[in-house]
């Protein structure tokens, strides 16, 4: 074996850094023999003969999809899809109808080739043709651990591996588990605010669920994806099994209900159906109560923990699975192009662009600038229609790095062109790089987009709601009240509206209305905004927190005095979930409803609490800040 091991090296060092799964079996054969039969490993296989594609994408334990490249430019994921549920073909996942669906493989996030990147092992690679291939199909040992050739070569130099040669993911903590499972699983967000807790698909992305359950975040880290699931086995199938883990931390549970014989995950991780052949379990650890699957009916905690994504001391640099692996690719597409067709070429001014733009996508802006510069030069040398979107590209990077005037001359340059859906997202820049200027800076971003996408279009809708805010921080509220009006309109008059503009607009509409004395309405608008936040973003969401903290100030101006403290609580609640309790977000509530008891004659209960938002403040914003300020003349005015 030791042979062997050697013999096969030399073969997967040329892709990198990378040794492959066959040579960490000599030292690891046991391992190596279990996780060959997980899931995971066959993640990604040639497809069969007679099958629709080129590459079978899943385990084939629930579906089994296929997708083709079809030339240099597209890859295709088909419309049918293998569901082990009914042994046959029915329509892909996501997709409305069998209809194949196109992606452009360079395209600037990656749509395709995180596909392949997630479901491989190594790097991968782009042959002649620009033909994809991964290293390794399926997830094996470095998907997880890292490059293992340092590592490999240290065990047949020393025979102990050198300290820090390989990844071992059990050190990372709960956070930094987390963050290597979601490359792939979906990460959660720093506030989960970007998810649709409403949607059935979404499901499945594991750790952004289970980032919200009140077991993962009360834990201390005791609990983290491989508390239940051993990555090195197959998935255990058995819903009982996993009750022991369960019952580490839940030693004596008193249930309110009869639960027969039912396993821990199956009321509190419900299996959720995605579609009529595809069920997914709920990480998100909950109380579930009248049917509910989708979101927790009540918490069975008083205080959620506000959970970072890693912690300051994780030794995770980058998941060996991060999107941004794939820049060689890119870069590689780029230098074939040049090769091919020369360097002034059309063709090579889009390569350039898209790895510029996939820079930045995945957080690199430096270097992103380099590879911009080129696609616009050779774009002015060609005259090309795609020149003014290469401006703002640029323009996009520039004002990343902190250079706000040449991203300005760049907008300005984007904004006088032919194609107006550029010209509205320039506008719309050079209003967050021009305050002074930014209603007009808007309005035009407004006019352009009109142009582009009609008058009834949800991004017509989204800037009217920037311009209305412009307006109202001047002071300028008879301005903002018809802009606000008709951005909700619009909105309103959508098939799938935007749930997060749409209570955004909602709020500011509420809070200008409140402002003008209009309370029923005001009310009436804010509790149509709780409820959106309620059924789409889960009880601890931005949304939510700021719903609650406007509709208790209209309920406070109503002299519901009870209705509002306990908005306000609700508040607190989502605040300190999402930013800590000792956040100067979460010192704003506290000083409310401090402030709100304090006015209703309960001196008592309100002391405690304007003190902590004093105590807040002046950690983390300073004694002299204006909040800190205001706190204490709330202290010190009597009632």
């Amino acid at each position: 074996m030791r042979t062997f091991a050697w013999l096969v090296l030399t073969v997967f060092s040329l892709h990198a850094q990378n040794a492959g799964s066959l040579v960490c079996r000599s030292c690891h054969p046991d391992k190596f023999a279990s996780q060959s039969k997980s899931g995971h490993a066959r993640a990604l296989a040639p497809a069969p003969p007679g099958s629709p594609g080129n590459w079978a994408f899943g385990a084939g334990e629930k579906a089994t999809t296929y997708v083709s490249q079809k030339d240099a430019e597209t890859i295709v994921e088909h419309g049918l899809t293998y569901y082990a549920a009914t042994k046959s073909l029915g329509i892909t996942p996501g997709h409305e109808t069998a209809t194949d669906t196109a992606y452009r493989t360079f395209d600037p996030v990656g749509t395709a080739l995180r596909c392949f990147r997630c479901h491989s092992t190594g790097p991968v690679n782009l042959l002649a043709g620009y033909k994809v291939q991964p290293s390794e199909p399926g997830v094996h040992c470095e998907a997880c651990h890292g490059p293992g050739l340092k590592h490999v070569n240290a065990k047949h130099v020393a025979a102990k591996g050198a300290p820090g040669s390989i990844l071992n993911p059990k050190r990372l903590g709960a956070a930094g588990l987390n963050e290597l499972c979601g490359a792939c699983h979906r990460q959660a967000s720093e506030l989960d605010n970007e998810n649709d807790w409403n949607n059935a698909w979404n499901v499945r992305h594991q750790p952004q669920y289970l980032h919200r359950a009140a077991c993962f975040r009360n834990s201390n880290g005791a609990l983290s994806c491989t508390t239940c699931h051993n990555p090195h086995e197959p998935l255990q199938r058995t819903a009982s099994a996993y009750d022991a883990r369960c019952a580490a931390c839940h030693k004596s549970v008193v249930h309110k209900t009869a639960i027969a014989n039912r396993a821990c995950v199956d009321c509190h991780m419900p299996q959720v159906p995605a579609s009529p052949t595809l069920a997914f379990t709920n990480h998100w650890i909950g109380v579930y109560e009248n049917d509910a699957k989708l979101t927790p009916s009540r918490r069975a905690v008083k205080t959620l923990k506000a959970a970072p994504l890693t912690t300051s001391a994780s030794p995770l640099s980058r998941a060996p699975s991060d999107p941004s692996t794939l820049t060689p690719v890119y870069e590689n597409a780029l230098a074939l192009r040049e090769k091919e067709a020369g360097p002034a070429d059309p063709r090579v001014a889009r390569a350039a662009s898209d790895l510029g733009l996939f820079l930045l996508e995945t957080g690199s802006p430096a270097a992103a600038e380099a590879p911009l510069r080129k696609a616009l030069r050779l774009d002015v040398t060609n005259q090309d229609a795609r020149l003014d979107a290469d401006r703002e590209s640029l323009a996009s990077v520039l004002e990343a790095l902190k250079r706000p005037a040449e991203a300005a001359a760049l907008y300005q340059s984007a904004t006088r062109g032919h194609d107006p859906k550029v010209a509205a997202r320039s506008f719309a820049a050079l209003a967050r790089l021009d305050p002074a200027h930014a209603d007009q800076h808007y309005r035009n971003a407004v006019q352009a987009e009109e142009q582009a996408s009609g008058k009834d279009d949800r991004r017509v809708a989204a800037l009217l709601h920037e311009l209305a805010l412009t307006l109202r921080e001047r002071g300028a509220d008879q301005d903002a009240e018809p802009l606000l009006r008709r951005a909700l309109a619009i909105q309103q008059n959508l098939t799938k509206p935007d749930a997060h503009l749409t209570v955004g607009i909602l709020n500011s509409l509420g809070n200008l209305l409140e402002g003008s004395r209009q309370m029923d309405e005001a009310e009436r608008l804010e509790r149509e905004a709780l409820r959106l936040s309620e059924a789409r973003f889960g009880p601890e969401s931005s949304e939510l927190a700021m719903t609650c903290t406007n509709l208790a100030d209209v309920l406070w101006n109503k002299r519901d005095i009870p209705a509002a403290a306990q908005l306000y609580r609700r508040a607190i609640a989502a605040d300190e979930a999402l930013y800590g309790p000792d956040r100067p977000e979460t010192a704003a509530d506290v000083a409310n409803l401090g402030m709100l008891l304090k006015e209703a004659g309960q001196a008592t209960d309100a002391a405690p609490l304007l003190r902590r938002a004093l105590a807040i403040y002046e950690n983390t914003l300073g004694p002299t800040s204006d909040q800190a300020k205001f706190v204490r003349q709330a202290i010190a005015t009597p009632r």
